[in-house]
């Protein structure tokens, strides 16, 4: 009996040990984890530390529309308003012909405030890359990722082209399909752990590259590594240099793994809306804003190409309506889930930077409309083309939906 006694006191104290080193070793780990809130959206931008900064030179320079030169109708920007605030948006502008229609804000935000549009950042990440390939850091589009990424250079992982990766078709298995974080799953030891890179190179080959369109957050944050691989800069430092500053955006910053780690280049500029309403109108002007070429012309126009295997997506951007079918309903607060209408966008030329939980941009060309709506909050009966529909059925009659 007390041989018995004596090993299970050895058993708890070497469990003790193991435990106390499992704790200090992975004490970031577990910090994150234990202080997370359950669902992303809701999280702050105050939670995610630490943080890179991606420096910007701001100049909030686009145009309050006056009051001769409005183009939507107060009761119709007054409509929209309500749906918006009634669907938990932080904030939400109407810019078209160039001039500010609407900007307005709820829940105690201003244009100052920042949000987290979550993977409308991998949009961002598609123009950046157009420019890396201008400027000769990248030689082609139909280059293998493993050109770059040398611990890729012999391995199937590798072989998947940077065109094929945009795509969202690299063959690459998914780190995690659910946003439900378990204590265990690689998923959680991803968003929360400090080597964000080290578990991307530990990726499998899942499926032959170009054959099949899955969205992945792992192939974006593999495009982010190619682009700093292929400048020798840090992706925010990138960022800054080549689009934040010529765009005259305000200061923003993106979530580190550890401090002097790596960004997440899948989600999470933290910025203000106001800044993705100017990147809207640079794609808008295919690339230009106030008369520089920031972003190439010609990489734009491809950039809203639909790809070969679906049409709705292009070079991590979302195209038309057939995307609402295809993406996946979120689950709001309180089981409420979201609604995802069975309409369709007013117009056929609707470009889409799409985040999690109901961050958008919209963008429509031909009708020279950019719409920005930002949340951290789940809507409650969310009807994804109401409020670009109403605007489009405003300034351009002929274009309403029933």
């Amino acid at each position: 009996m007390r041989s018995l006694v004596k090993y299970a006191a050895w058993t708890m104290g070497g469990l003790l040990i193991l435990g106390t080193v499992f704790a200090l070793s992975e004490r970031q780990f577990l910090t994150r984890y234990m202080t997370r809130a359950s669902d992303p959206l809701v999280m702050p931008v105050s939670w995610f530390s630490p943080k890179e900064p991606v420096r910007g030179d701001q100049k909030d320079d686009l145009r309050l529309a006056k009051e001769a030169e409005r183009s939507v109708p107060d009761t119709v920007l007054s409509e929209i308003a309500a749906f918006a605030e009634e669907q938990n948006s932080q904030g939400l502008i109407v810019i078209h012909d160039g001039l500010i229609q609407l900007e307005a804000y709820w829940d105690g935000a201003d244009r100052s405030t920042l949000f987290n549009p979550q993977s409308m950042s991998k949009t961002v990440l598609a123009m950046i890359m157009g420019i890396a390939i201008n400027e000769g850091h990248i030689a082609s589009l139909d280059d293998p990722v493993g050109k770059y990424i040398e611990e890729w250079s012999d391995r199937p992982q590798g072989t998947a082209t940077i065109r094929q990766t945009l795509w969202m078709a690299a063959g690459l298995e998914q780190m995690s399909s659910s946003y439900a974080i378990e204590l265990f799953s690689r998923g959680a030891w991803y968003n929360f752990g400090d080597d964000f890179e080290g578990m991307i190179l530990d990726l499998r080959q899942v499926s032959p590259p170009g054959t099949k369109f899955e969205y992945n957050n792992e192939e974006n944050n593999v495009l982010g590594m190619v682009i700093e691989r292929a400048t020798s800069q840090r992706y925010a430092d990138y960022l800054s240099e080549k689009l934040w500053q010529p765009l005259g955006l305000a200061d923003a910053s993106m979530y580190l793994d550890r401090e002097g780690g790596a960004v997440m280049k899948s989600c999470c500029i933290f910025s203000r809306p106001y800044d993705w309403a100017k990147l809207g109108v640079l794609l808008l002007n295919r690339g230009a804003y106030n008369g520089e070429q920031i972003v190439p012309a010609a990489w734009v126009d491809a950039m809203i190409q639909p790809s070969p295997l679906v049409d709705y997506y292009g070079y991590q951007v979302w195209l038309g309506s057939e995307y609402i079918q295809a993406s996946e309903a979120g689950s709001g607060e309180d089981g409420v889930d979201e609604e995802v209408s069975p309409d369709v966008y007013a117009t056929e030329d609707m470009i889409v930077f799409n985040g999690y939980g109901g961050q958008r941009v919209w963008v429509s060309p031909s009708n020279n409309l950019v719409v920005v709506r930002a949340t951290m909050k789940w809507a409650g009966s969310w009807v994804e083309t109401k409020i670009p529909n109403m605007v489009l059925s405003a300034i351009k009659p002929e274009a309403a939906v029933d």
